[in-house]
């Protein structure tokens, strides 16, 4: 009794330290670019203009993505405060509940040893880990589909329990309509490709006679409706902009410009299966035949999840506009099925996950001080001498924590312990490259900057940004900018205001030249530049006084 009531307390501290260091690290470092800092400052301005039905970047529409994350940020904003911690609370939410999930469907699926060990590789991923303490959209979207994929299963898995089977397949039309509020038709279409084609494969068509469409449309019209509906009657440009452009014309002929190879995502899922490379591997080198089907009326678990893995990755893979971060929704699947292989491994098969985190330590350690060496400019090279320390000491970390590993299974330690041991390794290792990468915030993020502008940063103060656009900028000045010279993303909503005839030179400013006559005539006038732009109007006689500066722009007001 004293050994369970000791496990237990040892696990309680385990769940506790796990949850202080998953969000005690989203405050630390500051916003990037350019994401971190869009998702941030559309729901700032949601909140100080009290509209949440139209987003807006900048002041300009910004029609790109549905609201369900900004209203959540807004409201972290309204509860909290606009603190950087605040602005990153709902993808961090998202990310510890897709671990919850996961080892939620595992044990209803298979075991309560494949969910521990599917929860395990979650919290393992680099990949799924960094995104969730990344502000964008992709750790949202992906809890709400894999949420929609595992109350399916789970509700598929007894089909013949009707009562069960409708509850969570309700809860399975409501993730699919909040993936919707989240991201776009992604977060319907992917799920219902790989659904019909599991039908037509398995010629399990009696499937389609269990999803409960009425009432589960019922509720998909209710959650992931009235938003797209009341948008359109407001701002009748809408709808071409977001289901024509946004979803088609940028999938089909890359507007977006972000091409890539066919393989273009496997070394991120490859990045994002560390250390259980040899596991995945199997599960998607088989997984194809091999079946899962406990009952004739029952579904084929594996094959559907290995399906909905493979079609995503090549759905992203055939577009022709590629990013990361488009491949995130399949981790929750994969590693659930990597849990499902590690549930049947034996110790001694578990070498290959310590022999590669052992390797990657020393090619880290090797690697690092000559990638340090080659970084220029010399201020960019002198930020990035700050991490070094901080990589090394991970690297050897990691070493450490594969040579216990192995040397507790040479003792006869457990799988669930070994892959335990591992996974908590690569967590604290992620969690410490989070933190430390606070350092690059020079760079990457303009919050020293912004607070260094505070004394100059008034309402009557024009503050323009020139030729460039700093996303993070906007939110840490608790401001909107004048945009001098660049349109970028926006452009589509100055086009919108200039039609309307809404546009002026405290709101936007197309050229240089326009520029100079604007910025002669407003003495207390602040403008932010590139360090190479400000070089070239100085040379070209443009009255400037620096007020504040970071490696890449300066600030700048009249002498």
């Amino acid at each position: 009794m004293k050994n369970r009531s000791r496990s237990r307390v040892f696990w309680i501290l385990g769940l506790f330290l796990f949850v202080a260091v998953w969000f005690g690290t989203i405050g630390h470092r500051a916003l990037f670019q350019t994401d971190e800092g869009r998702y941030a400052e559309i729901p700032r301005e949601m909140l100080a203009t009290g509209n949440w039905l139209t987003p807006r970047l900048d002041g300009f529409k910004y029609f790109e993505k549905p609201p369900l994350q900004y209203w959540a940020t807004a409201t972290s904003f309204l509860l909290f405060g606009e603190h950087t911690w605040s602005a990153r609370l709902y993808t961090a939410l998202t990310g510890f509940l897709t671990l919850l999930v996961l080892g939620w469907a595992g044990t209803q699926l298979w075991s309560a040893r494949v969910g521990w060990l599917a929860g395990a590789v979650g919290a393992s991923s680099l990949y799924l880990v960094l995104m969730a303490h990344f502000n964008t959209l992709d750790m949202g979207v992906t809890f709400w589909m894999t949420l929609n994929l595992f109350t399916f299963l789970v509700a598929q898995s007894q089909p013949s329990n009707i009562p069960r089977r409708r509850a969570f397949m309700y809860m399975s039309w409501v993730a699919s309509a909040l993936a919707v509020m989240s991201k776009g038709l992604i977060g319907v279409v992917l799920p219902g490709c790989v659904l019909l084609l599991y039908v037509f494969l398995r010629q399990d068509f009696a499937l389609l006679k269990r999803l409960h469409y009425y009432g589960g449309l019922a509720l998909f019209m209710l959650f992931g409706v009235p938003w797209f509906f009341w948008i359109t009657v407001r701002n009748p440009e809408f709808f071409h902009y977001f289901f024509i452009y946004q979803h088609f014309e940028r999938y089909l002929d890359g507007v977006a410009h972000r091409p890539g190879p066919l393989w273009y995502f496997l070394p991120i899922l490859l990045l994002g299966v560390l250390p259980w490379v040899r596991e995945a591997a199997r599960v998607l080198g088989t997984g194809w035949r091999r079946s899962d089907r406990q009952k004739l009326d029952g579904i084929d678990t594996r094959f559907l999840l290995w399906l909905y893995v493979v079609f995503i990755v090549v759905f992203f893979s055939l577009s022709s506009s590629k990013l990361p971060s488009y491949i995130l929704p399949v981790m929750p699947a994969l590693a659930l099925l990597i849990g499902q292989e590690l549930a049947e491994t034996k110790p001694s098969h578990l070498h290959a996950a310590f022999i590669l985190t052992a390797g990657l330590a020393l090619l880290g350690m090797i690697v690092t001080p000559f990638w340090m060496a080659s970084i220029r400019p010399a201020g960019v090279a002198r930020v990035y001498g700050r991490v070094e320390p901080w990589l090394m000491g991970i690297f050897g970390f990691l070493l450490v924590v594969s040579a216990v590993a192995g040397w507790l299974r040479r003792r006869g330690t457990g799988t669930i312990a070994l892959v335990t041991l591992l996974a908590t390794g690569w967590f604290v290792a992620i969690s410490l490259i989070n933190w430390s990468a606070q350092v690059l915030d020079p760079v990457y993020s303009t919050r020293a900057f912004a607070h260094a502008l505070k004394p100059w940063n008034r309402p009557h103060r024009p503050f323009y940004i020139v030729a460039n656009y700093q996303q993070s900028l906007p939110f840490y000045l608790r401001r909107t900018l004048t945009l001098v010279a660049w349109r970028g993303e926006i452009g589509y909503g100055i086009g919108l205001a200039k039609q309307a005839g809404h546009l002026n030179d405290r709101r936007f400013i197309p050229t240089l030249a326009a520029f100079h006559r604007v910025w002669m005539a407003h003495p207390q006038a602040v403008a932010i530049l590139r360090k190479g732009l400000y070089t070239r109007l100085v040379r070209e006689g443009w009255p400037f006084t620096v007020v504040a500066s970071n490696v890449r722009r300066v600030a700048v007001v009249h002498p």
